[in-house]
């Protein structure tokens, strides 16, 4: 339950899209004229693990009034991810499936492609172990000519490709997946194997994602930068996204 002063502070905020670190402490400081900074800084890290406010960007926050990306798994998911956790000591990897975007778009896709990323070491291995145990219309890091001839033309597949280090990652029933703004990131990078949702396709999932759920822009920025595309994210952003974004941005 919500104290008074958390309510008040929701009621004053929810329909800004951002909230400054200034802004917060000015608001607290209307009730405890004497609050400290280092004070103050507890009552950030409060709000922040009530889910009542989350960071945006550093000393940037939104109130959270939007729901958690929390996608369906469909059994092939359950039963890779499965598999991992009993044949694999090592847990470095994540998996999602391309139907999640359909809650995004109008022109709803009926092939699917399950992506699984594992560290570069044991991406064979992992590979050989899924074929090896039944999983079918499997793939090691496809180039464009085997996504073209094969993989366009059939109903689902499954990629194994590299991972990238320092990937931000959540855990859902024990499975590893790409967090929302990992996938925003890699669509945009990976257009070969993401062929069906770039140009149009892809502002209006950006549009939607944006509209749906919170999007940590520092967190998306930062693994853009991993993948040597932040600018061109950044230009991507400022051009089709809402206009209340670019003072995160700039």
């Amino acid at each position: 339950m919500r104290t008074f002063i958390e309510t008040k502070l929701f009621e004053e905020f929810f329909q800004k899209s951002s909230i400054s670190r200034e802004e917060l402490f000015r608001f607290y400081k209307t009730f405890d004229p004497e609050l400290k900074e280092g004070t103050f800084g507890w009552r950030i890290y409060e709000l922040k693990r009530k889910n009542i406010i989350k960071s945006v960007k550093k000393g940037i926050y939104t109130i959270v009034n939007k729901k958690e990306f929390k996608p369906d798994f469909n059994q092939i998911i359950l039963d890779i991810g499965k598999h991992l956790q009993s044949s694999f000591d090592h847990h470095n990897y994540n998996i999602w499936n391309t139907a999640w975007l359909n809650e995004f778009i109008e022109l709803q896709i009926i092939s699917y492609m399950i992506i699984l990323e594992t560290d570069r070491s044991s991406m064979e291995s992992v590979f050989y172990n899924l074929k090896d145990n039944g999983f079918q219309n499997i793939f090691l890091k496809p180039d464009e000519g085997i996504i073209d001839i094969y993989i366009s033309e059939i109903s689902s597949a499954i990629i194994v490709k590299p991972m990238i280090s320092r990937s931000p990652v959540k855990v859902i029933r024990k499975i590893q997946i790409p967090t929302l703004e990992k996938i925003l990131v890699d669509l945009f990078c990976d257009e070969k194997i993401f062929y069906a949702f770039q140009g149009n396709q892809l502002v209006k999932i950006y549009e939607a994602s944006f509209e749906k759920y919170t999007i940590n822009l520092s967190r998306l920025l930062n693994y853009a930068k991993r993948r040597k595309r932040e600018e061109a994210i950044k230009d991507f952003l400022l051009e089709n996204i809402n206009e209340k974004i670019k003072d995160f941005i700039e």
